[in-house]
């Protein structure tokens, strides 16, 4: 029997990020966790790293690791899975780069975008292979960043079991209630490229009176005063491990999920939601053609009159419902974290000492 591969991680993201990154590192190494055959350490900052234990435990639901401030002499490979490199170690490493937007966007202020851009960068050189997202991911991996294309591992991710149809409950205060809604994920202040205004203004376009579904949101924050908005606030149910009950109830009463992004590399709320069979809505931008196929309502990210035009069809029309559902179920169950997780574990074992 082969020894387990003693693997370091760098555990910033794991007990606290809400994001799709930290869903991420999170749906990975809880199926590392378990095998017999990896040896798991998991690094923290700050001068105390054993006291973030209890809280990487709970966020994975097993306390089969070792928890360190520095990767430790003996491991074979180190695993950087949110975009930036902060551990130095003279083991190989491995990268996940989940996009390039600092290069694709680059902020406007030369410090900032030098901060935002060098974990990036740092990844880039000094890792021995690179995990993109998605063949789109990828492509945007070489091109902005210079990656070669042969050391990108495109490993999509999965999409939790727990994310099912069934009965929306426990809905959050926000959302209960007779009225209908359509759902956003995100932050729609922080991340433009979410592309919120276009969607709001499509909204106000299709109920000019705000008297057709609300337009909630799930994320840290949102628009004041939006007529027709709800905050549902940043649920961070997956912070803990068999979480994710609030975040699918409310996938599962929406009428649609509404993903107007005029960049993803991904779009993991795409997939939960169809996963749940909720009709989604997106645009035909970046990675959301692959990873959805023909499963969503696809709608240009730049045209706000046929996205207030999908609005109204989605809510009006049953038929169209009950088709983008029975495709977006067929579609995501396609992808599993089983997989994914399997896909990360042969990449590690071919590039550890």
């Amino acid at each position: 029997m082969m020894p387990p591969l003693r693997l370091a991680v760098d555990a910033r993201v794991v007990a606290q990020d809400t994001r799709g990154i930290g869903r991420y590192a999170r749906a990975i190494l809880r199926r590392l966790a378990i095998r017999d055959d990896v040896a798991l350490t998991l690094l923290a900052e700050g001068l105390f790293p054993a006291r973030r234990r209890a809280a990487f435990a709970r966020a994975l639901g097993i306390d089969a690791f070792d928890v360190r401030g520095r990767v430790p002499r003996d491991a074979q490979l180190v695993w950087h899975p949110a975009n930036g490199t902060f551990f130095e170690s003279s083991a190989p490493s491995v990268a996940t780069i989940h996009d390039a937007v600092p290069f694709r966007y680059p902020n406007p202020d030369a410090a900032r975008r030098a901060h935002d851009q060098q974990p990036f960068l740092r990844s880039a050189r000094s890792a021995a292979r690179v995990v993109a997202v998605s063949e789109f991911g990828a492509g945007q991996l070489h091109q902005l960043l210079g990656i070669a294309r042969e050391k990108i591992d495109v490993i999509l991710h999965g999409v939790d079991a727990s994310f099912s149809p069934g009965i929306a409950e426990p809905l959050p205060p926000a959302l209960q209630g007779d009225r209908a809604y359509i759902l956003f994920v995100g932050d729609p202040i922080a991340e433009p490229r979410k592309n919120f205004d276009l969607l709001y203004d499509a909204y106000q376009r299709a109920w000019p009176g705000a008297d057709g579904p609300l337009l909630a949101i799930i994320g840290p924050q949102a628009p004041l005063a939006a007529a027709g908005v709800v905050h549902v606030g940043e649920l961070g149910d997956d912070l803990v491990a068999n979480g994710n009950a609030a975040l699918r109830a409310c996938y599962r009463g929406a009428l649609a999920l509404a993903l107007a992004s005029y960049h993803e590399t991904f779009g993991m709320p795409m997939l939960e939601a169809m996963a749940c069979g909720t009709p989604v809505l997106a645009s035909r931008a970046g990675s959301l053609p692959e990873i959805g196929a023909d499963a969503p309502l696809f709608l240009p990210s730049d045209d706000a009159d046929a996205w207030a035009k999908g609005l109204q069809r989605v809510a009006d029309d049953a038929a169209l419902r009950e088709r983008l559902q029975s495709a977006g179920l067929t579609r995501a169950g396609e992808f599993s974290w089983e997989k994914s997780a399997a896909r990360h574990y042969q990449l590690f074992c071919s590039v550890a000492l």
